[in-house]
Formats: C-alpha cells, sequence, structure tokens
C-alpha cells in the first residue's frame, strides 16, 4: 500500500514551493498529494464500564499513551441518540452564523470572505468543535490549487498520537509520520482543555442507560404478557411437544385445537409500574448528558416555569460564546496562517469574528438604530451592512436624507 514514501515526497516540495512563494504558483498545477493508511474495520462488540476503564488506563499512560482503545469507546458512546443530538445542536449553534473577515479597522472585507464561506470551511469548523468532545481532530488537505481549498479528509482519531505529534499507520504502531512537519496540510485541531476530551466523563452514562433499556425489554418480556399455563394429564412425548408447539405459535388471535385433557389458563401479571425504576434512570441520564453537553436541560426536555427557562437559555449562550471565542482565537491564531502559505490573498491584520444571531426583529432593530441616531450619534457603515446584509455606496452617498418620516436617514 502506498504510505509515507510517496507522501513525503510530494508534500515536501508543496510545501518549499510554498514557503518560497514562488510567482508562478497562480499557474502550478493541481497535483493531489497521496495518504494511505491501513483502516481499521470499527469494533461493533458493545462497550462496557470494564472497557471504559482500559481506555482510559491506556489512553493516560505517560510512556505510550493508546488512543484507538478510548476513541472506539466514543464512537460506540455516540450511538446514543440523545448524546449524538445534543452535541450535533452545539455544533450547529456555530456552524450555521456568518464568518466574517475583518479589516484591522473592523470593517468587513467582503471579498476575503467570500473565500471561507464555503462548504469546506464549514467542515473544518465542525471538526474543531468536535475536537472539544474528541480531544483532537484532523484534517488532510488532498485537494487544492493555489488561493482556492477544494477538498480535505477527516484522519481517523485512531491514527494520531498528540502526545507525539505523530500520525501512524496501523492503529497498534507506535512510531509514524510526524505531522508537524506538514502543518499546511495536516491540520491538527484541539479546541479543549486537552486531548481527551470531555466524552470520557460522559462514555459511563451512556452505558448506564444501555444497561436499563436491556433490564427493560427483559421486563417486558417476562412480565408485559400474560403467562400462558397448558396443565395436561397425558405425559406421552409427542403429546408434550404438540402442545408447546401450539403454545409458542399463539400470538396475536391465536388459537389452538387442544385435547379434553389439556387446561390452558393465561396468568396476569400484578406489577404494574415496577418499569419505572428502569423509565426513571433512562430520564436521568438523559438530564444528565444535557447537562454536560450544554449546560442545561430545560431547552431539550420540558421546564416547569419561564423564568427557569430564561435561566437555562442564558447558560446555553454562554456556552455557545465560549465556542465561538474558541473558533476565532484557533483561526486568528493558527489556520489563517495556513490559508496564507496556500496562497489566498489574506492581507496582515485581518481577522475572522463570528457574527452572533439576534432575536431582535429587523423592524425593531431599524427602530432601534434610528433612535440611536436621532440622538446625535453616528452609526458606522460596517455595522449597517453586517447587521442588515446590505452593501452601501459610501463614495457617492446621499446629499440629504430621506424626507418620508417612514424611511430612515442615517442610512445615507
Amino acid at each position: 500500500m502506498k504510505w509515507i514514501d510517496k507522501y513525503i515526497s510530494k508534500a515536501v516540495v508543496r510545501e518549499l514551493s510554498v514557503k518560497k512563494k514562488d510567482p508562478n504558483l497562480q499557474r502550478a498545477p493541481i497535483d493531489s498529494v497521496e495518504w494511505d493508511f491501513f483502516k481499521t474495520a470499527p469494533s461493533l462488540w458493545r462497550k462496557e464500564v470494564d472497557d471504559w476503564k482500559q481506555a482510559r488506563e491506556a489512553r493516560r499512560d505517560p510512556h505510550n499513551p493508546v488512543t484507538y482503545l478510548l476513541q472506539q469507546t466514543y464512537a460506540d458512546n455516540m450511538i446514543d441518540r440523545v448524546l449524538f443530538r445534543q452535541i450535533s445542536n452545539r455544533v450547529l449553534r456555530i456552524t450555521n452564523k456568518q464568518f466574517l473577515l475583518k479589516k484591522p479597522d473592523g470593517t468587513t472585507n467582503w471579498t476575503t470572505t467570500n473565500f471561507i464561506n464555503q462548504k469546506w470551511f464549514r467542515k473544518l469548523v465542525k471538526q474543531a468543535l468536535l475536537s472539544k468532545f474528541y480531544g483532537y481532530s484532523m484534517v488532510y488537505i488532498n485537494r487544492w490549487a493555489p488561493g482556492a481549498i477544494q477538498d480535505h479528509i477527516v484522519i481517523p482519531r485512531e491514527h494520531l498520537i498528540p502526545e507525539k505529534n505523530l500520525l501512524i499507520k496501523n492503529i497498534t504502531d507506535r512510531t509514524g509520520l510526524t505531522y508537524t512537519d506538514f502543518p499546511n496540510f495536516l491540520i491538527y485541531m484541539s479546541l479543549g482543555d486537552d486531548a481527551i476530551g470531555e466524552l470520557e466523563g460522559i462514555g459511563p452514562l451512556t452505558i448506564l442507560k444501555r444497561h436499563s433499556w436491556a433490564s427493560w425489554d427483559a421486563f417486558e418480556q417476562i412480565f408485559g404478557l400474560p403467562l400462558r399455563i397448558a396443565k395436561t394429564m397425558v405425559n406421552t412425548p409427542k403429546h408434550l411437544n404438540e402442545l408447546q408447539s401450539a403454545l409458542d405459535q399463539m400470538g396475536r388471535d391465536g388459537s389452538m385445537i387442544i385435547d379434553k385433557m389439556v387446561d390452558i389458563e393465561y396468568k396476569e401479571s400484578t406489577r404494574t409500574d415496577a418499569f419505572r425504576v428502569f423509565d426513571e434512570k433512562r430520564k436521568a441520564v438523559n438530564e444528565e448528558i444535557c447537562v454536560a453537553v450544554n449546560g442545561e436541560t430545560m431547552t431539550t426536555f420540558d421546564g416547569s416555569s419561564r423564568s427557569q427557562g430564561e435561566v437555562h437559555l442564558l447558560t446555553l449562550e454562554e456556552i455557545t460564546a465560549e465556542d465561538v471565542k474558541d473558533v476565532q482565537d484557533w483561526f486568528n491564531n493558527e489556520f489563517i496562517h495556513v490559508l496564507r502559505n496556500l496562497s489566498y490573498p489574506i492581507p496582515e491584520g485581518e481577522y475572522i469574528q463570528i457574527a452572533s444571531s439576534s432575536i431582535i426583529k429587523p423592524v425593531d432593530r431599524i427602530k432601534i438604530d434610528e433612535s440611536i441616531s436621532k440622538m446625535g450619534f453616528n452609526i458606522d457603515p460596517g455595522f449597517i451592512e453586517d447587521t442588515y446584509d446590505v452593501v452601501l455606496d459610501k463614495e457617492n452617498p446621499r446629499s440629504q436624507g430621506y424626507r418620508d418620516p417612514n424611511q430612515l436617514s442615517f442610512f445615507v
């Protein structure tokens, strides 16, 4: 299989050409860089608490950290739909926002902003945010032209050992490619506090909930349906086998022909609410997952009052604001240099700003801005453009404002 040699030879040539800022780089042909590895089939074996403990111990080994065991545990945890949706919603609250590249004076550079308003960039931001939960993420820019990233591949996390800056071919390898040697193509992201991730503490919750589902299913099979009891005086093997077969085939609208010596009895269960033990545990685990991911529960489940709901919403907004700042810091401190090295014409001093979604209606927003203008304060044209998604002709402003009182003079 193709592996390190072919990849390094092409990547080194490209790295050198980018660093030299070759004036002919704009005419350089598109050349894909190939990366190959032994893809390991995902483990579908159900993980238990003991597996989680062993994976944690292997991951935290100070001399020889192993990542694939914990990452396989995380993949098993993400089967839980509540956990999956909570993490997805947290990511969507960022990727659905507008990304703006700002000039040093604070105005939006729409030309460079269009460079990142692309699908590949939203996918990249998604991986950056997921690194908070998985510990780290890496993408491999495999197709690009000068000033135009076309595609990238998400590197399986099992093939990374962040503590050693290694990209390994096989998940059991202890040596491999030092990915920091290729920062323009192997984009490592870790927005959390460490390279282990928040899923480490969430994993046992999904395991415990799975136990409750299994116990509830067993309870349903034992007590959910009436017990069928057949009493007979005939003790021959043939008769007993025929009777057993008839009982097994009795389903909804079931019927059977029995001997006069056979008496069929249905034994109803007297237990009516024992299932609540499993249901309450399931609900408690769901709430714990919501708190672990989003810091609150009432935006997902019902609440008791509007005031409590507002408090929970404020908590959610604080977490979202932290995610916004983390993505902005990652881009401004790390990824913007990659874009420049790949010949994106982004001037020095520009920075990314993620536009916050306002809950104020545009009509009400206009009234607020009009009141500020009447107070004697000038409103920055850049603010108007960003807020109302318009482009103002600043070079040819109107000499006078609108006379119509229903129109706003501060726009001109």
